[in-house]
């Protein structure tokens, strides 16, 4: 799950989340969905197996993931989540994800925020307060990828099994992985470029250097384009800010004049397009996105860029409720997989060709509802 660096109040975004969850509003009354068990093609990774990195990082297989049926639950577990924020569509999404499966299963749930990605000391404090206030399990949408391992060992330690999702945490303790790789992003998006079995010189605007998601989208990207006649000619990184990015877009279209298309994150397709409109530009180079949050669907819509690639987080969300009740009933989803994610999905547009696939792209397991507001508690009886 890609990081946005978002600043913020703890408290003021808990005091939205407690709102919401008393109030609610229309698009957020989901106690009325079916039990139907749900199923995704997933990927699975065996943390201990040769070749896998810190943060259960490697090759894996791929499967299917088959949700619980509410019938296999055996109590009203209690399940605490932090999560860095809920200010941008992902994480929006995710509460969605986390608040619809927790009440399809019948669990207790408390969802709080680290206040933004500069929140250590909260996140950790909330760990730990989840640990020792009753929760059955955990689940982690870290802000860093160390500095909540001790905090993490330590609620292992006490007999609270902690599922890690989004971002990533190298924790060994962690019991689970609920994360979408982003090697498979930057890959799916190469893949399709291959695919298209055109000449391409590309070029690549991943996000910050150094980021985790980052690294691993451009490693996936190069692996899926290598020995084909798509070309990377350059991997300009810089801060996910519209100004940064601007700037990276106009010196990749002034330096290299023979462009076809450029990967990017989703504000580096926000900025691009009115830059090649500008220069009337936009047929000659395609816009292409590792990841895919509401105005990239509009710009997919609109013709004005071509594909993106969806982690699913709503999908993803739900696989992380399911994992912890399953570890919770000793009912693995695949025995002797740790790591588990929806594989990613590339929708594209008009502008996309023959790969256009927007009529049939399902955005619920993208994006919450309309008018969603955040929810804090969920209750067994909410599914009711």
């Amino acid at each position: 799950m890609r990081v946005t660096r978002v600043a913020g109040s703890a408290g003021a975004v808990l005091a939205l989340l407690g709102a919401a969850a008393c109030g609610g509003n229309a698009s957020s009354d989901v106690r009325a969905q079916d039990k139907k068990v749900w199923t995704i093609p997933a990927s699975f990774i065996d943390c201990d197996a040769p070749g896998v990195a810190a943060g259960c990082v490697g090759e894996g297989e791929e499967g299917e993931y088959t949700a619980l049926d509410p019938s296999e639950v055996t109590k009203p577990w209690n399940l605490c989540v932090t999560v860095p924020h809920v200010k941008d569509p992902i994480w929006v999404a995710s509460n969605y994800g986390f608040v619809s499966e927790g009440r399809r299963l019948g669990v207790e749930m408390q969802l709080s925020d680290a206040g933004g990605y500069t929140g250590v000391t909260e996140q950790v404090k909330q760990i730990e307060d989840c640990a020792t206030q009753g929760a059955d399990a955990i689940i982690v949408g870290a802000v860093s990828q160390d500095a909540l391992n001790p905090a993490i060992a330590q609620a292992e330690k006490n007999g609270v099994p902690v599922v890690d999702y989004g971002n990533g945490v190298t924790a060994p303790e962690v019991s689970g992985h609920a994360i979408v790789d982003y090697y498979e992003m930057g890959h799916a998006v190469g893949t399709h470029m291959v695919e298209q079995g055109e000449p391409m010189k590309v070029a690549m605007l991943p996000g910050p250097a150094g980021a985790g998601w980052v690294e691993r989208s451009v490693l996936g990207f190069k692996a899926a384009i290598k020995g084909s006649q798509v070309e990377l000619l350059d991997t300009k990184y810089g801060e996910t800010a519209k100004e940064v990015q601007l700037a990276l877009v106009e010196d990749s279209l002034s330096t290299y004049d023979e462009l076809d298309a450029i990967v990017g994150t989703a504000v580096t397709l926000d900025v691009a397009h009115g830059v090649l409109a500008e220069r009337g530009m936009t047929e000659d180079v395609q816009l292409l996105a590792t990841y895919l949050v509401p105005t990239t669907l509009e710009l997919l819509e609109s013709g004005r860029a071509s594909c993106a690639a969806t982690e699913q987080p709503v999908s993803s969300s739900k696989m992380a409720i399911d994992m912890a009740v399953r570890l919770l009933e000793d009912e693995p989803a695949k025995e002797g997989f740790e790591r588990m994610g929806p594989k990613p999905l590339m929708v594209c547009g008009e502008a996309g060709g023959d790969a256009n696939n927007l009529d049939t792209f399902d955005s619920t397991t993208s994006f919450a509802p309309d008018g969603w507001s955040p929810v804090s508690d969920v209750s067994a009886k909410d599914g009711e």
